[in-house]
């Protein structure tokens, strides 16, 4: 086995093995480490119309789109209605960035991630 195969392995039973709330904080991780590639792709006026731009946008955007889908709006009230208006500004901005390939949009909905894996870590520190 090699060490790219072992590696995605592991990674594969952690996530079949993670609890909901540890897949929550696993999502929130892979969306502000693929924001944070997109920003450096998005800086960088040799890279910025990229392909490695372009995936890590479309990573960001559908871990987001997931977040979202996953809302339980009878259970979670008005937080879920309040995560919901987050993550869809995101995922506008998002869009926005793709087609303008303007890393502020980025930049907000960073802010907006990392928000929220600040809340969601005091939560489960809590």
């Amino acid at each position: 086995m090699t060490q790219l195969t072992a590696a995605a392995t592991y990674r594969r039973n952690a996530i079949l093995t993670a609890s909901p709330s540890k897949l929550v904080k696993m999502l929130y991780e892979g969306a502000i480490t693929n924001l944070e590639r997109t920003r450096r792709e998005l800086n960088d006026p040799a890279s910025r119309r990229s392909a490695v731009a372009g995936e890590a946008l479309g990573k960001a955007y559908g871990i987001i789109g997931e977040l979202r889908a996953a809302l339980d709006f009878e259970v979670g009230g008005d937080i879920a209605r309040n995560l919901d208006a987050l993550y869809e500004f995101s995922l506008d901005q998002l869009t926005t960035a793709n087609t303008t390939r303007e890393p502020t949009h980025v930049d907000h909905t960073l802010r907006v991630m990392r928000t929220l894996q600040e809340g969601w870590d005091a939560v489960l520190i809590g």
